[in-house]
Order: structure tokens, then sequence, then C-alpha cells
């Protein structure tokens, strides 16, 4: 699959090892960009880690619609990402001060997080696609 189609396309499937590569790649940049912006921009770091990933978010999400494909899912499975993408928005801007005790929303918002993203991982992660051709395209290879 061309890169362009892998990043910006919420048609096709793709198989685990994708999936994988991409995630293991996403959160390694996530990393390495967020320490760099912290040791040359600190002041300005919960603004500028925000729009790296809001830039992620497309790629993200469309490598993730493939993989919910290779599952013969639609991509209204797309829609537990929600918390997970309110979450990683809201962790930059983060009062230090009141981290120690977060609010109500705080923890839902973390709770409900952690149980979509529990579950995006075993089925996305760990379960094996279709096998064979399905409604989203040929079994990947």
């Amino acid at each position: 699959m061309p890169l362009k189609s892998l990043l910006f396309s919420f048609n096709g499937r793709i198989g685990r090892k994708t999936f994988w590569m991409w995630n293991v790649c996403y959160y390694l940049a996530i990393m390495i960009v967020a320490q760099g912006l912290n040791f040359l921009f600190p002041n300005v770091m919960q603004f500028l880690l925000p729009l790296l990933l809001l830039m992620l978010l497309i790629p993200d999400l469309a490598i993730t619609a493939k993989r919910w494909h290779d599952r013969n899912k639609s991509n209204w499975w797309l829609l537990l990402n929600l918390p997970l993408v309110f979450g990683r928005m809201s962790l930059p801007t983060l009062d230090p001060a009141t981290a120690a005790q977060p609010s109500m929303v705080q923890s839902l918002l973390s709770f409900s997080a952690l149980a979509c993203g529990a579950w995006i991982l075993v089925e996305c992660g760990f379960l094996k696609g279709t096998e064979g051709p399905n409604q989203y395209g040929d079994e990947p290879k």
C-alpha cells in the first residue's frame, strides 16, 4: 500500500504488523519530539505538543480504521478513540499544581481512555483479521 494511502485514506485493510509498526513509531516520535520541545521551548511546550498530536491525528485514525476493517468492522469503531484523543490533548495543558488532585471529569476521562485504549489494543493489536476478502477489501499480505 502506498504511504499516502496508508496514512491518509480510511479505506482498505492492514494487518497487525503494520498496525504495531505504526504505533511504535508514533509513540517513539511523540516521546522524542516532546523531549526536544521541552528542552528547546519549555515555556510553550503545552501549546506545541497538542499541535503535534493534531498533525498526527488523521494518520493515526486512518491506520486504526484500516485495522478495524481487517477485523470486518466499520469506521464507527473509531469512536473508541475519542477518550484517547481528549486525554492526549488535555495532558500537556494540565496545571502541575492541581495534577496531584485530578477532578472527577479528569478521572472519568482517564478511566474511559484506559478502557477504550485496552479494547483497541486487544481488538486491533492482538486479534487476527478476517481471513480472505471481506467488505473492506482483500486480506492484507
